[in-house]
């Protein structure tokens, strides 16, 4: 006769708790630095092998079978995602203690986290409104928040205290779950859901949000108000109807300018003059608050300095009078640089709020202005500080003084013990062998659960642990999350070296480049993956793969390093081709495309680099050319030693670039 699972379980888990807390680790007691960080791979070799075995049948085995093959695990980290997996197929109501002993083991971790959600989303099926209020933890689900609030609504919870957690479940700007929907209903029926929450949840929807919601919230606010949901949608589909300003009565001033002012914030980037002249008859139809005055002085500003229009200084000044940010800031910088104007830069850092100026850019940007206004005893010391640092800027003003840069490398010291502590959690344990077997995602998730785990001090040195495991992108995160930044070897380590030095030197490009690419485009994460489905180590689109390779890369390929590597280098070397074998331009071209590069080119006449780069449009692509010029920098350090005049900012601080 086969026990039921929750009279085994017990067995299992306590079984597996002794494990977990009295075991040798596998990780070796040695005083050898190196062997600290490693397991008894033939051991782990076998013990995968059967953990991989019984995972594709533990759907088919029975108690007796489980209990069996975890014993036979030992010591093994991922025993307890069998018992999971177990617990998680053909769910029933027997499992509540074996599920309930299990998640008390386990609580806050990644196998938790996922059984928790399948056992809540079974319990609300079955209507188990007790048992689902007993398992209850999982905030960020609004269904089964919903759930939850709504079970405890019908047990007995008083109406105001469960009605008091609707607000910010409903104001969302998107559809929320149908589970939210019963108690939506009965909190609106008692007349709480007032006509501010309503129009504040249509400006959501509107701005960046699900815009289609509009005409159902529209039917919720009474008819005097109902033009105002009629003129967010109409400028959320289009914001140059906002010059229709015969069609704002006047009757909820603040509401329409509001209305006014996002529309007048999307429309400068779309056409230019009638924002401009929308604008000047919005302000004899409305009064704009200070805020949104200066959400559009601030956005006239940017765009108009993008495009270089003929009002574009006006608007700058006005931005640094209202409210100074940074950003518009270093629009009217590069407004000023395209010019090369050296004297009003001067005076707009000088007569700027020193908590902006203090910026390494500004500080650079000051010096230049003050080097080509021939103010040298200003321009020296500004260029020594920067060039004490180790940064885009610091590595440009050592150039242009013609000395050494600074790498202030300062790796982490830490103990064999605080180390060992790190390494002997269970969640790093299992985040080791997730990763041995190709399991990245779930890896990265146990690694994020055993640094929960940690002090401040300790979250450092898990870099340390991840850096010896080559797990690379893990020790370049945590050391930024931490704000440890000088140790220089593991946040810009040789990963790939093999293959990213052939691959470079097949294609006839620097490695410190191929490796200076990898870096910023994955932090060497073979299996990422961004939004726009560029993928790898270096980052490479299907599309280009298959236009390189002449026929059809899988996106599955290009998760692997050795085919991500080759396509990589090979692009550097096609985009070298295309821009006269300028690395400069063939930078910012993986970033936005090489004909987009070629646009932004002088037209007429020659423009220092830096310049160029700090005037490139595109936000995005100009942080990218100055992270990927200073870790070219850093990597070139690391793999050749160059004399000063022929490093990569030696020659990227005299480089001028013209369209030809």
């Amino acid at each position: 006769m086969k026990h039921p699972i929750f009279n085994t379980f017990f067995q299992v888990s306590v079984a597996l708790s002794l494990l977990i807390v009295t075991a040798t680790p596998a990780i070796a007691q040695t005083s050898d630095f190196d062997a600290l960080f490693f397991v008894d791979e033939a051991k782990r070799a076998d013990q995968r092998a059967a953990f991989l075995r019984a995972e594709r049948r533990v759907w088919s085995m029975d108690n007796e079978d489980l209990i069996a093959v975890i014993n036979d695990l030992d010591d093994y980290p991922l025993a307890p995602y069998l018992i999971a997996k177990k617990l998680g197929h053909r769910m029933s109501l027997r499992d509540e203690d074996a599920i309930r002993e299990f998640l008390r083991q386990y609580d806050n971790t990644v196998l938790a986290r996922d059984l928790r959600r399948d056992w809540l989303q079974y319990l609300a099926k079955r209507d188990q409104k007790q048992l689902f209020i007993e398992f209850y933890d999982y905030p960020n689900n609004a269904s089964l928040q919903c759930t939850f609030l709504e079970y405890r609504y019908a047990l007995g919870l008083a109406q105001e205290e469960v009605f008091a957690q609707l607000p910010a479940l409903w104001n969302v700007g998107k559809s929320q779950a149908k589970e939210c929907d019963p108690l939506f209903k009965k909190w609106m029926q008692a007349g709480l859901l007032s006509e501010d929450l309503i129009l504040h949840r249509i400006e959501k929807s509107a701005d960046g949000g699900q815009h289609t919601l509009i005409p159902y919230l529209r039917t919720l606010l009474p008819s005097d108000k109902q033009y105002l949901a009629d003129r967010w949608a109409e400028v959320r589909r289009n914001p140059a109807n906002v010059r229709h300003l015969v069609r704002y009565s006047g009757k909820y001033p603040n509401i329409e300018a509001d209305i006014i002012s996002y529309a007048l914030a999307r429309l400068i980037w779309r056409d230019r003059d009638l924002a401009l002249s929308t604008y000047e008859r919005a302000k004899q139809k409305v009064v704009f608050s200070d805020a949104q005055r200066a959400r559009i002085i601030h956005r006239f500003a940017v765009a108009l300095a993008l495009d270089e229009h003929p009002q574009a200084e006006n608007w700058l000044i006005q931005a640094s009078q209202v409210e100074p940010e940074s950003e518009t800031m270093r629009w009217h910088l590069a407004y000023l640089l395209k010019q090369q104007d050296w004297q009003r830069i001067a005076l707009l850092i000088e007569k700027s709020p020193p908590q902006l100026t203090n910026e390494n850019q500004f500080q650079y940007w000051l010096a230049r202005a003050y080097e080509k206004l021939g103010r040298d005893e200003q321009a020296l010391p500004l260029y020594r500080q920067l060039a004490t640092e180790r940064h885009y800027y610091g590595f440009l003003a050592s150039a242009r003084l013609g000395i050494p840069h600074s790498l202030h490398n300062a790796p982490v010291q830490a103990s064999h013990d605080a180390l060992r502590k790190i390494i002997n959690l269970p969640a790093t344990q299992r985040a080791y062998e997730l990763r041995a077997l190709g399991r990245y995602y779930p890896a990265r998730l146990e690694w994020n659960h055993a640094q929960r785990q940690l002090d401040d001090n300790e979250k450092v040195l898990a870099a340390v642990v991840s850096s010896a495991w080559e797990w690379h992108d893990q020790s370049i995160f945590t050391l930024s999350r931490e704000g440890y930044l000088d140790d220089v070897d593991r946040r810009f380590p040789t990963a790939f070296a093999e293959l990213l030095t052939r691959e470079a030197q097949k294609n006839n490009i620097p490695p410190e480049w191929a490796f200076a690419i990898a870096r910023r485009e994955s932090s060497f994460m073979t299996d990422a993956i961004s939004s726009a489905d560029a993928r790898g180590l270096m980052q490479i689109l299907p599309s280009t793969a298959r236009y390189l390779e002449s026929r059809r890369i899988s996106a599955k390929d290009l998760l692997d390093a050795d085919v991500n590597a080759r396509i990589g280098n090979k692009y550097l070397r096609y985009l070298l081709n295309k821009l006269d074998d300028n690395a400069l331009l063939a930078t910012a071209s993986y970033n936005a495309g090489w004909r987009k590069v070629s646009e932004w080119l002088p037209q007429s006449g020659a423009v220092p680099a830096d310049i160029w780069v700090e005037t490139i449009p595109y936000r995005e692509t100009r942080n990218y050319v100055k992270a990927v010029l200073a870790y070219q920098q850093i990597y070139q350090d690391k793999l050749s030693e160059k004399p000063v005049e022929q490093t990569v900012f030696a020659e990227f601080s005299t480089m001028e670039l013209q369209a030809d």
